[in-house]
């Protein structure tokens, strides 16, 4: 069965408090940055209120745990989006709404995980407030976010949070160390905010290679080897929500160097052209960028639909337009 990862230890112990003493809460927040791990938190908490032996780790031999391992537990509900980064909808709230009506098959509890829960349209929202308005026994349900703040009030103040925090450079560092032993770790912790599991993403060798060509292309379009329309064709393979977390922090990288911050720059290895860069903008239009950016992550956090050919071919144009020669 899974175990939790290092870094959620002491999240992990607050939990088996409230297990021993009778006291979990009927509806749980797990909030943290991209990858925390959060999901595999809420999988493991499942496994061991599911399990029909263990009280600090499902066991993996009774025969709940055996139903879990092949993903066919009566008692376990997992909702996420239909679509990628798409809205969690009325219909799949209604539909778990139903299923808690009816007693728990196994006889203990009955779980609910939420993925992603952020992108729980208004409708769903206001469904599932009815259902922690008035909890039903032995009936947890469990909520996954990056983006808390998008969750409706309401929601967020009828669940017990559980923040995840990135550990330490050293201790995910060591971590990684055991996953991929010849790796070069630093600039990948950089560029995840210390988040191991997104560090591990970005160590692939496909996302090395997509960092490589984006930087490729933004140099070949300031020294005019690559059209804007060029550029924007090669950006539009990438997910929309990566490229412009790249471009934000790209901007956030210039911008540091205007104001004389640069060791605080998280693109350590591109520094020498960024430097380059800022010397072709001034601060004005960086943050007018920026707040584009802002304003574009703001709409995917909404779940805001827009055309996001249109938004790539725009965000070129402008970045295009950053720099004087």
């Amino acid at each position: 069965m899974n175990s939790t990862y290092p870094w959620q230890q002491q999240e992990w112990q607050q939990l088996l408090v409230c297990k021993k003493s009778g006291q979990l809460p009927h509806a749980i927040l797990i909030k943290g940055m991209e990858g925390l791990g959060k999901y595999h938190f809420a999988e493991c908490l499942a496994e061991l209120l599911l399990c029909q032996k263990s009280s600090t780790k499902a066991c993996g031999e009774c025969s709940a745990c055996q139903l879990l391992k092949s993903n066919n537990h009566p008692d376990l509900i997992i909702i996420r989006s239909e679509e990628q980064n798409k809205a969690i909808k009325i219909d799949q709230i209604r539909d778990v709404v139903a299923e808690l009506s009816n007693t728990a098959q196994q006889g203990g509890y009955r779980i609910v995980i939420i993925e992603h829960a952020e992108l729980l349209n208004i409708a769903a929202s206001n469904s599932l407030l009815k259902t922690l308005e008035e909890p039903a026994v032995n009936v947890i349900i469990i909520l996954t976010s990056h983006h808390p703040a998008a969750l409706a009030a309401t929601i967020r103040s009828r669940c017990q949070i559980i923040a995840i925090k990135p550990p330490s450079f050293t201790k995910a560092q060591e971590w990684l160390k055991q996953q991929v032993p010849d790796a070069d770790f630093g600039l990948a912790l950089v560029l995840a905010e210390n988040a191991p599991l997104k560090a591990l993403n970005i160590l692939q060798e496909d996302n090395l290679r997509l960092r490589q060509e984006f930087f490729q292309c933004l140099y070949a379009l300031q020294n005019k080897k690559m059209s804007v329309i060029q550029v924007a064709e090669q950006y539009l393979v990438w997910d929309f929500r990566t490229l412009l977390l790249t471009f934000m922090r790209v901007v956030g990288d210039i911008i540091k160097i205007k104001l004389t911050v640069a060791e605080n720059v998280v693109n350590q290895d591109q520094i020498k052209e960024l430097i380059h860069l800022g010397a072709k903008t001034n601060l004005n239009k960086l943050f007018a960028y920026q707040a584009q950016l802002l304003g574009l992550h703001q709409n995917l956090i909404k779940n805001i639909n827009f055309n996001q050919q249109l938004a790539t071919e725009n965000l070129t144009i402008t970045w295009s337009q950053l720099f004087t020669d």
